[in-house]
């Protein structure tokens, strides 16, 4: 029990003889000490050397005589050895952990001047209204617009206007949901009068805004734009934004040109993105999000195509509109 002292149990066995029988301390009756723990007499004597330097067996004023301490003495001794290692060990394990503490701090600091330049977190929707105001464009201004008001418009109050007036190339791509909505045509009529230019795609997958071709602004949390925003300035980030915002204006459609978004059997761009995100597994939650409508409207569509294609469960749906061509 002692043994993280070096007091092994043969040690408190020898020990343990030496207090029941002091006479046995004298270097004449080495045998008898030997015989009595029925051990080697070389094993014996590596013991009580042991004990010596432990400080249990002590030399007595007679020659050739040695006694063992009280234990009282002894492991009150033993125990303050210990407690003053046990000291110096937290002594340098605080040691350790300040140094410790300092390098992970420095390192840190250094990591945070390394990417701060790079990354901004906007915590909360009104932090990221406010850095949203400090962006001053020069050359372009990129947006996917998830949603919008069209309650209470006021033209002069437009907040990109002074944008487009000053010349900056402004791309919005809207959701097939929010063109469908009362009063939006003559929202977008606006900005393209202003020489905005207006695409219309079936969903949106997350609000994107892109500066400048230098800085790229999305939600924290695609699923809940409240959360706050992350501004993104690395170079390899923007570009990944770039192409998705580009791969969508390819895909997307002008609205005031009179192209219909449509295909073959009769289902819209609408209706076929809900498919292609349907027979990919959103939720639908997941999907009203992606094409900015209520859970009730996603619900209606289903309802629709399934009774056009005679499908009684989403699963089947998702079947026949396969079989029609209308997802891949």
């Amino acid at each position: 029990m002692f043994d993280s002292s070096g007091l092994t149990e043969d040690l408190l066995a020898v020990y343990r003889v030496l207090l029941q029988r002091p006479d046995l301390g004298h270097a004449k009756h080495l045998d008898e000490l030997a015989s009595e723990l029925e051990l080697t007499v070389e094993k014996t004597s590596r013991d009580l050397q042991r004990l010596r330097d432990l400080g249990f067996v002590v030399p007595s004023m007679i020659e050739g005589f040695e006694y063992p301490l009280d234990p009282a003495v002894t492991f009150g001794q033993l125990a303050a050895d210990r407690q003053q290692e046990i000291d110096e060990l937290t002594a340098q394990l605080r040691t350790d952990q300040l140094a410790a503490s300092k390098f992970t701090a420095n390192l840190a600091n250094f990591l945070v001047q390394r990417t701060t330049r790079d990354v901004e977190i906007l915590q909360g929707r009104e932090l990221a209204n406010q850095r949203m105001q400090r962006f001053r464009p020069t050359k372009s201004m990129w947006g996917l617009m998830q949603d919008g008001s069209t309650a209470n418009w006021n033209p002069e109050a437009f907040p990109d206007r002074n944008h487009l007036e000053n010349g900056v190339e402004m791309r919005y791509i809207y959701a097939e949901s929010y063109w469908k909505r009362p009063g939006a045509r003559e929202i977008l009529e606006f900005i393209a009068g202003l020489g905005g230019k207006i695409r219309i795609a079936p969903s949106i997958p997350f609000r994107l805004i892109i500066f400048d071709n230098e800085s790229a602004v999305m939600g924290i949390d695609p699923e809940d734009n409240a959360v706050g925003a992350v501004v993104h300035h690395s170079r390899a980030v923007v570009r990944m934004a770039e192409e998705l915002f580009l791969g969508l204006w390819d895909q997307g459609f002008t609205p005031f040109a009179g192209e219909q978004w449509a295909r073959e059997g009769g289902i819209s761009g609408q209706e076929a993105e809900f498919l292609r995100l349907l027979v990919h597994g959103a939720t639908d939650e997941q999907v009203g999000r992606k094409l900015g409508v209520s859970l009730r409207t996603v619900r209606r569509i289903a309802a629709k195509l399934s009774e056009q294609v005679g499908a009684s469960g989403r699963f089947e749906l998702g079947v026949r509109a396969a079989q029609r061509g209308w997802v891949d």
